[in-house]
């Protein structure tokens, strides 16, 4: 990727996703192949970010580069598995894996694939191996966390206090997605030889950009009618402790539009609610970002951009930017 004196995120995104996926069609697997084709490609693009916004050298980039298509392999085998679980046939717009080739070997494609991301964390040093080993038991026990949270919905919700309700989505949110996040920023900056200050800073704007995507894939799921944990905040604004089993039923048969009707009557706006607290996490990154420990010059610029990008590209699709 050659440096430009002017680029915007978007310019930016383009060319290192096409760069990615060059880096991806080279993996000699038509499963792994397929279960990687179609993605946004978000944390491997942040990576290769943070590398360029710590300056990382030109002659190294390859390297980054090969990085980044480990941090998408298990992101990839991450969705092979949980579309398993959640019984869902549709991923990145054509049938999922397990649909196409079976589960057994939806299963084994996938643990290929966190196989072949685990041996290229571990090329490129012990210390990106323990992130990899780090982060991705905090994704699994992140998502055993979402089975038991979203299997006994119900039952939290009758009764169950609403600060540690809200606690315990964060808490997900913060292991599931945020922390792959996170790990990429940090993954780029390592490449690249930054300080460890540095480092850890890249490590906490990844967390809260994620975090802003996570809510914003949310906020999409419960307007196009999904009932899934995104819905305990909107739920709690609107019915505090008082949510029995026939609000819960009919939250399961129209989730979205019952759930907006409840909250306008109480003066409340689902998009608002989100939106405050999107905008949140999206002006800490940008803080983080604006620190005097990263490099003057156009990456910070896009560091400082990306977030607000990224989440009005998923948001566009309910008419709402922020």
């Amino acid at each position: 990727m050659p440096i430009e004196k002017t680029l915007t995120f978007s310019e930016f995104f383009k060319i290192a996703q096409e760069e990615i996926r060059k880096e991806i069609a080279k993996i000699n697997d038509e499963d792994i192949q397929y279960a990687m084709e179609g993605g946004k490609l978000l944390r491997p693009i942040m990576l290769l970010l943070a590398y360029r916004a710590c300056n990382g050298k030109e002659e190294n980039y390859e390297r980054a580069l090969e990085s980044a298509v480990g941090v998408e392999l298990a992101h990839s085998a991450s969705l092979v598995h949980d579309d398993i679980m959640d019984g869902d046939a549709i991923r990145r717009g054509k049938p999922a894996l397990h649909v196409v080739r079976g589960v057994g070997t939806a299963i084994l494609v996938g643990h290929k694939m966190i196989s072949m991301a685990f041996r290229i964390s571990l090329k490129h040093g012990l210390e990106n191996a323990k992130i990899f080993l780090d982060t991705w038991d905090e994704t699994l026990v992140g998502q055993l966390k979402d089975i038991d949270f979203t299997a006994h919905l119900e039952d939290i919700l009758n009764g169950g206090n609403p600060n540690n309700l809200l606690k315990e989505y964060f808490k997900i949110i913060e292991m599931k997605t945020a922390s792959l996040f996170a790990a990429a920023c940090r993954a780029g900056a390592i490449e690249a030889g930054a300080s460890d200050e540095v480092i850890l800073l890249l490590k906490e704007y990844g967390k809260e950009v994620g975090i802003a995507y996570q809510l914003a894939d949310d906020l999409v799921d419960i307007v196009q009618g999904k009932i899934e944990e995104g819905i305990i905040m909107p739920i709690i604004k609107a019915f505090g402790n008082h949510v029995n089993k026939n609000i819960l039923q009919k939250l399961k048969e129209n989730g979205g539009i019952i759930l907006e009707e409840t909250l306008r009557k109480n003066g409340l706006d689902l998009k608002e609610i989100y939106r405050e607290e999107i905008e949140k996490h999206i002006r800490r990154a940008e803080e983080l970002a604006s620190s005097p420990l990263i490099p003057e010059g156009i990456y910070k610029d896009l560091l400082k951009e990306a977030p607000r990008y990224i989440v009005n590209a998923m948001i566009c699709n309910i008419g709402m930017t922020i």
